[in-house]
């Protein structure tokens, strides 16, 4: 599976400390290989959010995506307040 992301995404990944830059690309890696490893939690969110995905980092970070076709546009990241 292929990821793209956005300017946003790039902007809020370059600003995060190093051990969490560390963890949001081993888990990159995972959703990569594959979307629904249990230790994402992957899920789809509904409301607002409606047609975005949302996976873990850690205990707070979080990664809001889409999908186009089989491409995951990684949207943003934040802590789970922030993103959602």
């Amino acid at each position: 599976m292929r990821l793209s992301f956005t300017p946003r995404f790039a902007r809020r990944a370059r600003k995060l400390p190093p051990l969490q830059q560390a963890l949001l690309r081993a888990a990159l890696r995972r959703l990569a290989a594959d979307p629904r490893d249990p230790i994402l939690r992957t899920h789809k969110l509904r409301g607002d959010l409606d047609g975005y995905w949302a996976f873990s980092v850690d205990d707070d970070l979080r990664v809001l995506f889409r999908w186009e076709d089989e491409i995951a546009i990684l949207v943003t990241l934040g802590s789970h307040d922030e993103v959602y």
